[in-house]
């Protein structure tokens, strides 16, 4: 079963993964990293009780957490701490199987996305701020799908927390002059002489990433970015009303489910 509907969860559902025997993909909480709003969070976990409650005692619960636990510069954080709370709530599950995640890119409305933001920042002609030494993790939602999939099906995955990312990190200057070349427009930003960002160990995924044929590269960025933007260089992500698009909320860690 497949809990939850946005980005994620899609991505599942395009996979079949509905249909795995004994395993519940929980894709469903909290999407917005610079998110404080402790009854969001408490939302989540009440949710997940509720799922593990209705599911027999020996499903695998697949949780998604988040790379960022890892970066010194925002572990404080209420988003982070929560998913600490998260991940040592899921690991009481006998079968569980926690998957960290970086900046996922596939096409959704959310804003508080990394490559959105920088999509409606760029189509609008305003202005943003970009950290020279801010480096961050890019990789498309069908690629978690297929490297998820594979663990599960080909390695029987569980009791354990796995990386699931890029093997390459990229620069925060290097993402946005992507996004220029597949939208053909200069964007108007003040660079900032600020650092973040932590190393990800994905030691853990090499086999699944030979045996899917995914090939992380100099190219991957630009590939991933004109398939969810470059044939619709028009395209506004639609924001919802009063939602504020801050200037510098793309550098927070987040990501989306």
């Amino acid at each position: 079963m497949i809990e939850g509907s946005g980005l994620i969860a899609q991505a599942f559902m395009r996979e079949g993964a509905q249909r795995l025997h004994d395993t519940c993909i929980y894709a469903a909480g909290v999407s917005n990293s610079c998110c404080r709003d402790s009854y969001e969070f408490l939302r989540e976990r009440e949710r997940f009780e509720a799922v593990v409650a209705a599911c027999p005692a020996d499903t695998r619960f697949v949780y998604f957490s988040s790379c960022s636990i890892d970066d010194p510069s925002v572990r404080d954080t209420a988003y982070v701490q929560h998913k600490l709370r998260m991940e040592a709530r899921v690991r009481r599950c006998p079968r569980h199987l926690i998957l960290r995640l970086p900046q996922v890119a596939g096409r959704t409305p959310n804003p508080h996305t990394l490559l959105n933001f920088l999509h409606q920042r760029m189509t609008r002609g305003q202005r943003f701020q970009v950290w020279a030494g801010a480096r961050r993790n890019i990789i498309d939602v069908a690629d978690v799908a297929h490297i998820t999939l594979y663990l599960i099906r080909r390695e029987d995955a569980q009791g354990e927390t796995v990386n699931v990312a890029n093997p390459h990190s990229t620069g925060m200057l290097d993402i946005v002059r992507a996004m220029e070349r597949v939208l053909d427009i200069r964007a108007e930003f003040d660079l900032i002489d600020r650092t973040s960002g932590a190393h990800i160990d994905v030691s853990r995924i090499e086999a699944a990433l030979r045996r899917c044929g995914i090939r992380f590269g100099d190219a991957y960025l630009a590939r991933v970015i004109d398939k969810y933007y470059g044939d619709e260089r028009s395209r506004t992500v639609a924001i919802p009303a009063g939602m504020p698009l801050r200037p510098s909320l793309f550098l927070s860690p987040a990501w989306q489910l």
